[in-house]
């Protein structure tokens, strides 16, 4: 079932080997196939994540060979995830509480102890559950059954299961992974997501009959916390800092920026930006961080690709970084985690344009931006 995912070192390349990635993507087999555990999907978010290509690069390669109907479900879910973004653009830190209205049935804040060791009974939900742990990723369809076991079935709230995935997540984005929580846990959706042991056979290689989830839909609608996840357990991590990482990703403390400086962020790692400044910095803000940690694999994976574009390391907070570069020339990228960061800010790539008129749902966000990519 896992034999398709990969494993950090997968993004341990260059940029030449993400371009034939894409160039090797078929969007009519990922149409076909892409709930399937073992369909056809890109695997390239964890570099969507952190800048590395964006969702207009996609699309570019994509479309240079096909028409956009024959590519119309990878531009759909590409849309996805700008209108993520898109949200987060316009309601900054409001995404990271209840967004729409108050989670219901909620019984308890802390994890099922069995999400954190991999021991829910249901063999395909603890075999993506490992490797999410070990390795850092996991298949977009799993991501939603474990979240609604974890929301909906153990009746916990969004926000603390999301931040332990977002610190797993090679692809940890901010704004998709807290509002896909969100839309399933049903404050950012009009109803919540459930999925039975039907329908993981149905897109797994597993036919396993007979566990807790091993119900028909309409069972969940009084359906009480199973014992396999009736324990909690109150998740703790590291700070997964790179002042405490050096081995991992060396840095120092900001110090004194002059001249003309570009700002990187970690999710913003473009080998194409700014390459005639003289001063290209990686700045990681340590308040942040401690807030949304992140794993040793993750920031093994941000030093790979800080390392492949030269960039200076410095750590510290915001303050701090307004205060070394109260004399240079700074430019920097949109971002709402970098709202608060100093210098002149352009604005990134976007496929789809900022819609004209308000949406308050995806079907209306799509409505607005669909006809830019010719559809």
């Amino acid at each position: 079932m896992m034999r398709d995912t990969p494993t950090l070192d997968h993004y341990l390349c260059d940029q030449d080997e993400i371009d034939r990635r894409l160039a090797a993507i078929d969007p009519r087999a990922y149409d076909k196939s892409r709930n399937h555990l073992e369909g056809a999907v890109t695997w390239l978010s964890p570099f969507l994540t952190h800048g590395i290509i964006d969702t207009s690069t996609i699309a570019a390669a994509l479309l240079a060979r096909r028409q956009p109907q024959d590519c119309y479900r990878l531009l759909f879910e590409l849309a996805w995830r700008e209108y993520f973004h898109r949200v987060w653009q316009l309601h900054t830190d409001a995404i990271f509480e209840d967004m729409r209205q108050s989670q219901l049935g909620v019984e308890d804040t802390a994890l099922p102890t069995a999400i954190t060791q991999s021991a829910t009974g249901i063999k395909v939900l603890d075999r993506c559950l490992e490797h999410l742990q070990s390795e850092g990723l996991i298949h977009n369809h799993a991501r939603l059954w474990l979240a609604g076991v974890i929301c909906n079935m153990a009746r916990t709230h969004w926000h603390e299961p999301a931040r332990w995935f977002h610190y797993h997540l090679l692809d940890g984005d901010l704004a998709s992974n807290t509002l896909s929580w969100q839309w399933v846990a049903g404050t950012f959706s009009h109803k919540k997501y459930v999925a039975n042991q039907a329908n993981i056979n149905q897109f797994s290689s597993v036919r396993e009959q007979g566990t807790w989830l091993d119900v028909p839909y309409e069972d969940f609608e009084d359906f009480p916390i199973p014992q396999a996840l009736a324990e909690r357990t109150d998740w703790q991590v590291a700070e997964a800092l790179p002042a405490d990482l050096d081995s991992l990703l060396p840095g120092k403390p900001v110090g004194v920026l002059d001249g003309s400086v570009a700002i990187f962020s970690l999710w913003q790692l473009d080998p194409t930006w700014q390459p005639d400044v003289s001063r290209r910095i990686l700045f990681i803000d340590t308040l942040w961080h401690r807030q949304w940690p992140m794993s040793d694999k993750r920031w093994q994976l941000i030093g790979h690709w800080a390392d492949r574009l030269n960039l200076e390391i410095r750590h510290g907070t915001v303050d701090e970084l307004r205060q070394a570069t109260e004399h240079a020339e700074v430019v920097r990228r949109e971002y709402p985690a970098c709202h608060a960061w100093p210098g002149r800010v352009e604005q990134r790539r976007w496929l789809y344009p900022m819609p004209e008129q308000p949406f308050n749902s995806f079907s209306r966000f799509w409505k607005q931006v669909r006809g830019s990519v010719g559809l």
